[in-house]
């Protein structure tokens, strides 16, 4: 394996320099949910900074680890993402945290559009599992929380779930603007500084916790979970300089590229993740345990 070249190497994408035995055996007591899932550091990697973490292709899709979790439940409830203008990217009259890959700040006209209410749950995804239109996740689950996020999944993955649900993933822009509403706050719920009544991050646990668990983090629109708990996977490949070309309406990213976007910040993640315009991004067959997803339909 190698090290695969990134804004950090801080997170799990370390473990590349372990023998593979040694990295299987460490991915499956890192994507365990069970363990509270504290492999991961940054927005989802091992410190305070950085991209989620990887569990090679292996443990995504069809990986070794096979969850046995019996459910029926049913997709998330939606919530409404109203047709309009919002600003997009990071806003630096309230956010003195602007990264280059979030400017320019810029104006775009979305569609109406729902979105998960909440991240996919472990029940959730095991009911897709049981339909026999998903695969298990590259981890085992603990059966008695199937109310934790979907983990140790990859975009593949989320995408085969989110057809299954008769949805698709968010693009980043709907994402974005589902997250921070029309006006470009700081954070889902407005500009005051992250802690852990609004966001599930570092020093608030350090563990996953149930979807949902914290209203007053909701967003404009009343999703919950938009910052914290776990990085989410979105429809488009990443590009940094994207912003400056992109489309002024219903924006699908860019077409090609070897990465793709992750929002929201993970249950580990330091404050500056939780913010609504922070980018991050995976390597395509990425997965984590603290990376996971909603969808949007």
């Amino acid at each position: 394996m190698s090290v695969p070249s990134c804004h950090t190497l801080q997170r799990s994408r370390a473990f590349a320099a372990i023998p593979s035995l040694a990295f299987a055996t460490l991915l499956l007591a890192a994507c365990s949910s069970s363990a509270g899932a504290s492999d991961n550091g940054g927005s989802g990697g091992m410190a305070s900074a950085g991209t989620a973490g990887a569990a090679s292709a292996a443990a995504g899709s069809g990986g070794a680890a096979q969850t046995s979790c019996a459910s029926d439940a049913a997709p998330s409830e939606t919530v409404d993402v109203a047709a309009g203008d919002f600003l997009m990217g990071c806003n630096d009259a309230v956010d003195k945290e602007c990264a280059d890959d979030e400017k320019p700040q810029h104006t775009l006209t979305l569609s109406a559009f729902k979105i998960d209410k909440t991240e996919v749950t472990q029940d959730q995804f095991s009911a897709c599992i049981a339909a026999g239109a998903c695969n298990p996740p590259g981890c085992e689950w603990d059966c008695s929380k199937g109310s934790l996020p979907a983990t140790c999944l990859t975009r593949a993955d989320a995408k085969a779930y989110c057809a299954w649900a008769s949805g698709r993933l968010p693009t980043e822009a709907e994402w974005e603007k589902a997250a921070r509403g029309s006006d470009g706050a700081k954070f889902p719920w407005g500009n005051a500084p992250a802690d852990c009544s609004h966001a599930n991050m570092a020093g608030c646990g350090d563990k996953l916790q149930p979807v949902g668990s914290l209203p007053a983090g909701a967003s404009p629109y009343g999703a919950l979970d938009m910052a914290g708990n776990v990085v989410e996977m979105v429809a488009d490949v990443y590009d940094a300089t994207y912003y400056a070309n992109s489309p002024s309406s219903d924006p699908q990213g860019p077409t090609t590229g070897t990465r793709f976007g992750g929002r929201g910040g993970g249950f580990k993640s330091d404050a500056t993740w939780q913010r609504a315009a922070k980018r991050d991004w995976y390597d395509l067959n990425d997965s984590a345990a603290s990376l996971g997803f909603r969808c949007a339909h």
